[in-house]
């Protein structure tokens, strides 16, 4: 399961980060968003992207074709 499949509300634990462009996946950690960090879903855009995500205290917009590339833990 990715952080595109999460639904506003919805809460994960980050689990890995997929294979991809180094330099995005290197912006994408030093926003937070790292294997073991709980990320929750708190809206989608009206037109539905790009998603808000909350990483500890940090809110994050993040475009859903990048949402694809973290691999998440949902909490149930």
């Amino acid at each position: 399961m990715t952080l595109r499949d999460l639904k506003p509300g919805q809460k994960g634990i980050v689990e890995s980060l997929a294979e991809g462009d180094p330099s995005l996946l290197s912006r994408i950690m030093a926003l937070g968003i790292v294997p073991g960090e709980q990320l929750e879903v708190l809206r989608d855009a009206p037109l539905g992207d790009p998603m808000q995500v909350k990483a500890g205290t940090t809110y994050i917009s993040i475009r859903r074709v990048d949402s694809q590339l973290i691999n998440i833990i949902p909490n149930v």
